[in-house]
């Protein structure tokens, strides 16, 4: 029994540092959310309902076909109502985001962070 709970202990420990460790940004609805994520190329996201994976290929004038725009990796088709995105010098800039932008965010080098797009009650 007493190594069943320093098992879970450990583990329990061990999660929550690993967990820890991820950056969060959070952001409203209806704002430009800019995410600080370095000289990376190529960005991947797994976010809202959509499921699946969806990447994003910065421009860099040799890629004008498949740049600039979210794919959907499945389908290989652009990402509807996904937002406007721009690589703006060590930043992603998402354009008016939606609780759907919510999820996971990877550079191209597997470097993971969360995004977190709160929908605000009206006021009265």
């Amino acid at each position: 029994m007493t190594n069943r709970i320093l098992f879970f202990t450990i583990l329990f420990v061990f999660a929550s540092l690993i967990l820890a460790s991820i950056p969060l940004f959070t952001f409203n609805a209806g704002e430009n959310a800019t995410i600080g994520i370095g000289d990376s190329k190529e960005f991947k996201r797994s976010v809202g309902s959509a499921g699946g994976i969806q990447v994003y290929r910065v421009c860099d004038g040799k890629n004008a076909k498949t740049c600039g725009y979210w794919e959907d990796l499945k389908t290989k088709k652009k990402v509807a109502n996904a937002p406007v995105t721009k690589k703006v010098g060590k930043n992603l800039v998402l354009e008016k985001v939606t609780a759907e932008d919510s999820g996971s965010y990877y550079d191209d080098g597997d470097i993971y962070f969360r995004v977190q797009i709160f929908e605000l009650a009206p006021t009265k």
